[in-house]
């Protein structure tokens, strides 16, 4: 019992959950970046790192069972063969007893008794189970509550524009053997869109993280308006970037006071303007109660791309001039992707914006393009720039447009 409850079992345990929740995580991921891994021609890649946290899995699986199989096996033996042996053990002792009556009455006690203790081990044993899968869970939250928070600058600056520069930038997340970004260089000049566009992994989204301080760069700098962003105050940066996600979370409210998120002091007129820059009206008037509609309650649910523009509408509401958009519109349908391009139209208009995409044809029109391989930068310029170069980006633009062509001529068969 003390094997399958000692400390080689508990790191098991650790090392097994670990592996349980990685493949939970690289299969959400898999599933939902369908789409985007099909676009680049990326799906072995992305399928083999879900086929190895499979096996990762397995692995610890395997060990945790082979660990716990003979004490396991001898437990359960011990526990019923003592059942086993009381019955023949108490015929042969009653021949000897003077008092037979008695010794009958203590001996049906004990058959009773018995299976009592075992269940009592039995539960001792499982709540032991139970026990480290708690203590496992409880180290998880203390390195989330232990994680120490980026440090405010003692002496904070404004930005006097809002131009993004990146400066032999590279970053590693922990834990990682790669860095997924390694000694990248650009600058986003203000009022101006950039479009970061390669394949999955590739570093893009950790790019745009980098902007709003989410982490520190390990070596080289990230400024807006020349000011380093370790040198500006945290509010005030953030006041500076707008974010629309791939996925974005809505709370379980009211859909005003989702969108007012952004800017709490807004007045109705000016939420009321963003939700018709958003394109967002006609979710609001299918809504029983119009804005003061609460989502996720009586059947109230709305689709990604309807979250997608009620985020939008978020952003606009908020106003910063520098904007994100990490591949906003990948998992909208073709209705509400209209819908969302002609929303982002009002939310970029003058503002230096940084879009990540994996449909090409949204950043066609960018003022630069930079392509992203393995954490650097392979290539960058406009649109025809790239094309000319033969490089990577042609590569991905000649199989997006074989994709668009497929998906057309497959409608048309149907």
């Amino acid at each position: 019992m003390f094997a399958m409850m000692g400390p080689s079992l508990m790191e098991n345990m650790q090392k097994y959950q670990s592996a349980l929740g990685d493949m939970n995580a690289h299969a959400v991921e898999y599933v939902r970046g369908i789409p985007v891994v099909k676009t680049f021609q990326q799906s072995v890649f992305s399928f083999k790192r879900f086929h190895d946290s499979i096996q990762s899995y397995k692995k610890w699986a395997v060990a945790y069972t082979v660990l716990t199989t003979k004490p396991m096996c001898g437990y359960t033996v011990c526990i019923n063969a003592s059942f086993a042996f009381l019955i023949p053990a108490g015929i042969l002792l009653i021949a000897g007893v003077a008092n037979p009556s008695a010794f009958m009455l203590d001996f049906i006690f004990y058959i009773l008794f018995t299976p009592l203790c075992a269940s009592a081990f039995n539960k001792i044993l499982w709540s032991s189970d139970q026990t480290m899968r708690a203590q496992d869970a409880m180290r998880r939250i203390k390195a989330i509550i232990n994680e120490e928070a980026l440090k405010e600058t003692e002496s904070p600056q404004s930005p006097p524009n809002n131009t993004i520069s990146f400066e032999d930038v590279s970053f590693t997340y922990q834990g990682a053997e790669n860095p997924a970004v390694n000694h990248i260089s650009f600058v986003v000049p203000e009022g101006k869109t950039v479009a970061l566009v390669g394949p999955s992994g590739g570093g893009k989204s950790t790019v745009a993280s980098l902007i709003p301080r989410f982490w520190d760069t390990e070596q080289g700098a990230v400024k807006i308006g020349g000011v380093d962003v370790r040198n500006i105050q945290s509010s005030e940066l953030l006041k500076l970037v707008g974010f629309v996600f791939q996925d974005n979370h809505l709370f379980k409210t009211t859909l005003l006071d989702n969108i007012r998120a952004a800017r709490p002091e807004a007045t109705d007129d000016q939420i009321q303007a963003a939700v018709k820059a958003a394109m967002c009206q006609d979710i609001i008037d299918k809504m029983p109660n119009g804005l003061q509609t609460v989502i996720g309650t009586k059947g109230v649910y709305l689709s990604g791309g309807e979250q997608q523009r009620i985020a939008l509408a978020r952003a606009i509401l908020k106003d910063a001039p520098i904007i994100v958009l990490d591949e906003a519109t990948a998992f909208a349908d073709p209705q509400n992707e209209h819908q969302i391009q002609k929303g982002f139209e009002t939310l970029m208009k003058g503002k230096t914006v940084v879009m990540i995409a994996h449909r090409l044809s949204t950043v066609k029109n960018a003022d630069k393009i930079i392509v992203l391989e393995e954490g650097e930068i392979k290539e960058q310029g406009t649109h025809n720039e790239l094309l000319a170069k033969n490089g990577l980006y042609a590569k991905m633009w000649a199989d997006y447009q074989s994709s668009v062509e497929w998906k057309v001529g497959k409608e048309a068969a149907v």
